[in-house]
């Protein structure tokens, strides 16, 4: 029997992966590492996970982290080709044929359209899996494209579902995928509203399975945020001991200062979660005490890893994205700016009320453009009362119902404008600069005199 020609092509792509993700491991930025490790677990059985992640977990300190990928990426490799050799002589038109990795790679679209014809075709572990990736595929777009798969490996929801339908009866779960099948024309076909009214419906069937609560749509936050996130589960995040101390020395104004910092790197599903046992004690942030900030802000800080105040810029400039996975500075630089473009508006698509108000604000409090990444000035625009206010503007009336499409509106114009401004002549910047803030302002009905570059005053 004769070999699959597919196979020696994806035997040839797994190793060659394996290297390159060694060769990049002590460069490699932390965020960029726990999502590549993410997508390579994502593609081990449950019973598989328990055994290779023993001892590991996104909490642990970079260096750790790095030392378990060195030990983990060969190791997943020798069983990916493995897999990939017991598959070797199939012909990879059914599902039973498919690798993990093949599996992965797929459109949810695909694959059960695979499922409708052999309903059989895929064991207990991985269904569950197919499950909890048909709900991260709400539109007819995502249902389609082959990277949705691995793109869901970033947010929690997803890996909450999987442990939640692991706890299922085999039953239930073989009932719920047959339900899915029902709608199994529409899934097929080529008429995105039905088609997105299916999976709106297997959506619902899956989430409600899961007891994940309504409405679904609000459950796609935490990009990236470490996992697992259950308090009771997660082991306390990294602090270096000389950290903490300096941060219990640092006198009342320091501590407060440094949590606004956080709260304006934070999306609003974060600070809920985040800072949701400090709300529940005290009347506000201000009425925090010394030792109470003290003691929340190390583990808070640790577990946002290196964002930083001038991440709204440095999207333009290096892929740092606010919402969705960063782009390598080396890829970012060789997009054309077409792609680059896509990526910043699927971006925007991404961001919360309050990540899109950030985004406008910091710019607008930008008279020059040697400010906009001076992480110094964007510390004291949180201390004065502009950036306040402008935040205030763009989330109490110009991002309410039904008006917040002005504000989807306004931050594609502007990103547009800011990357042109970015990949164009340097002579230009400080002019296409005050054009940008003008258009921020006037959509905002800000007076002309906090327009004009020489005012510029936070």
């Amino acid at each position: 029997m004769q070999e699959h020609p597919r196979i020696s092509a994806q035997r040839r792509y797994i190793s060659e992966r394996a290297a390159d993700l060694l060769a990049r491991l002590p460069d490699m930025e932390e965020t960029d590492l726990r999502y590549f490790l993410r997508v390579l677990a994502d593609c081990l059985l449950p019973e598989e996970q328990e055994e290779y992640l023993s001892g590991y977990s996104e909490h642990l300190p970079l260096p750790q982290i790095q030392a378990f990928a060195e030990r983990f990426i060969p190791r997943y490799t020798t069983r990916a080709l493995a897999d990939l050799d017991a598959k070797r002589f199939t012909a990879g038109d059914r599902l039973a044929d498919l690798t993990d990795e093949e599996l992965q790679s797929m459109s949810a679209a695909e694959k059960w359209s695979l499922l409708a014809a052999d309903p059989s075709g895929l064991t207990l572990p991985r269904l569950r899996r197919e499950l909890a990736r048909l709900f991260m595929s709400g539109t007819y777009d995502l249902f389609h494209d082959t990277g949705t798969a691995e793109s869901a490996v970033e947010f929690p929801v997803y890996h909450h579902l999987q442990a939640a339908l692991s706890g299922l009866p085999p039953d239930v779960i073989t009932a719920l995928a047959a339900d899915i099948q029902r709608e199994a024309e529409a899934l097929a076909g080529h008429d995105p509203d039905r088609t997105e009214a299916a999976l709106r419906a297997a959506r619902t069937a899956i989430g409600r399975a899961a007891g994940l609560p309504e409405p679904f749509e609000e459950r796609f936050g935490g990009r990236m945020a470490r996992l697992p996130l259950e308090a009771a589960e997660v082991p306390p995040a990294y602090v270096p001991p000389e950290v903490a101390e300096g941060i219990a020395e640092m006198p009342l104004e320091q501590l407060q200062d440094s949590l606004r910092v956080l709260c304006d790197l934070m999306s609003l599903e974060e600070i809920q979660r985040e800072l949701q046992p400090l709300q529940a004690q005290y009347l506000s942030m201000q009425a925090v005490p010394h030792e109470a900030l003290a003691r929340a802000l190390p583990p808070l800080a640790a577990r946002l890893g290196d964002r930083r105040l001038t991440d709204f810029v440095e999207r333009y400039r290096i892929g740092r994205l606010a919402a969705r996975r960063p782009v390598s500075l080396h890829v970012w630089r060789m997009l054309p700016f077409g792609e680059k473009l896509a990526l910043l508006e699927a971006d925007n698509d991404a961001m919360d009320a309050a990540q899109a108000a950030r985004h406008l604000a910091k710019i607008f409090c930008c008279p020059r453009y040697e400010l906009l990444g001076d992480s110094r000035y964007h510390l004291e625009l949180l201390r004065g009362r502009l950036y306040p206010s402008l935040l205030d503007c763009c989330l109490l009336e110009f991002a309410r119902p039904p008006h917040e499409a002005r504000l989807r509106d306004l931050t594609r114009t502007v990103t547009r404008l800011m990357l042109e401004m970015e990949e164009g002549e340097e002579a230009e910047r400080e002019e296409r600069l005050l054009a940008i803030r003008r258009r921020i302002g006037e959509a905002l009905d800000v007076p002309e005199r906090l327009i004009a570059p020489q005012v510029g005053e936070a």
